[in-house]
């Protein structure tokens, strides 16, 4: 297999174009700021290591061979190609093009990513954003495998290859129908855990966060970690709650997402019980600066937000 010379360079390349294009080593000298004798030997130095003439020179003028001829669209194609790679390499170091992908809790991506990306895209409108719900489980593989440069969720279970970053606490509380009889309308800010007492729960499936911390505390009502009904969303929860078949236990910035008229939430005390929202990013890479970008957006929206009763901000 036939190799380029070693010791051919760009500079023998884009010298070759220039004397092509200009037909004359004074004016090609004069378009790279070169002097001409320079131009010359490198012009002189490429025709030697691939062993053939690639100009014909007269006393008047300089011309293409016929393998110039031949050679130069090929060379100008591969230079574009060069200084394309490059200029979309520093582009996207400079944050001018690019992509970012984030998975996240639903509510996360509500009332945290999403806001914060309106920003986000306001200072960098070439980046491309591309953001994926999933629960917490699912988000932790992703972000080990590479799937996605970093995820918003609280934590699942332990994982090697995982840096978390708290962000926020979300406290607790309980989902209802505002005609609940058995939830008296004086203490609805704040409820207690025996409003839980012979009612049936509707929960969310494995690998979600809510259920790896209701699960975590064998102190709590059995119906919290052994709920009656299950549901794969928080979102399908509300509609269960709503139904009048269960009450629901989730955070306060996921019962944001779901209420509507009809329902309520309340904080639950004593204990008080909360989930932990962390950015979470692979141990074995650094972030791209794109993603660094992102995540520093976020973490300004959450300080200045005004975020629901029972979260605080880490």
């Amino acid at each position: 297999m036939n190799r380029l010379p070693k010791h051919i360079t760009l500079k023998h390349l884009n010298a070759f174009v220039a004397v092509a294009q200009e037909a004359s080593f004074t004016r090609a000298a004069r378009r790279l700021f070169q002097t001409q004798s320079s131009v010359t030997g490198l012009i002189q130095q490429l025709e030697t290591a691939l062993e053939i003439p690639l100009f014909i020179r007269t006393s008047r003028r300089v011309v293409l061979s016929p393998i110039g001829k031949e050679f130069l669209p090929r060379i100008t194609r591969l230079l574009a190609d060069f200084d394309g790679a490059i200029d979309d390499v520093m582009r996207y170091g400079a944050l001018k093009s690019g992509r970012v992908s984030v998975s996240a809790a639903p509510s996360a991506i509500t009332d945290l990513i999403a806001p914060a990306a309106a920003v986000f895209s306001e200072h960098y409108p070439g980046v491309r954003l591309y953001l994926r719900d999933a629960n917490s489980g699912p988000i932790q593989r992703q972000v080990v495998a590479g799937e996605v440069d970093f995820g918003l969720t609280s934590r699942w279970a332990d994982m090697h290859g995982l840096e978390s970053e708290p962000l926020l606490e979300d406290q607790f509380g309980v989902l209802y129908r505002t005609d609940d009889t058995h939830i008296h309308p004086d203490a609805r800010n704040s409820v207690g855990w025996k409003t839980l007492q012979n009612r049936k729960l509707v929960g969310v499936i494995d690998e979600t966060g809510i259920m790896a911390v209701l699960q975590s505390r064998p102190d709590l009502p059995i119906e919290v970690s052994a709920p009656f009904y299950e549901a794969s969303s928080t979102t399908s929860q509300a509609a269960i709650v709503q139904s009048g078949l269960a009450i629901a236990l989730m955070p306060s910035l996921a019962a944001q997402r779901v209420l509507v008229p009809g329902l309520s939430f309340s904080l639950l005390r004593s204990p008080k019980l909360v989930r932990t929202l962390c950015l979470m990013f692979p141990q074995d890479h650094a972030p791209t600066p794109a993603a660094t970008a992102l995540a520093d957006e976020i973490r300004r929206y959450v300080k200045q937000a005004e975020l629901p009763a029972g979260c605080k901000v880490l």
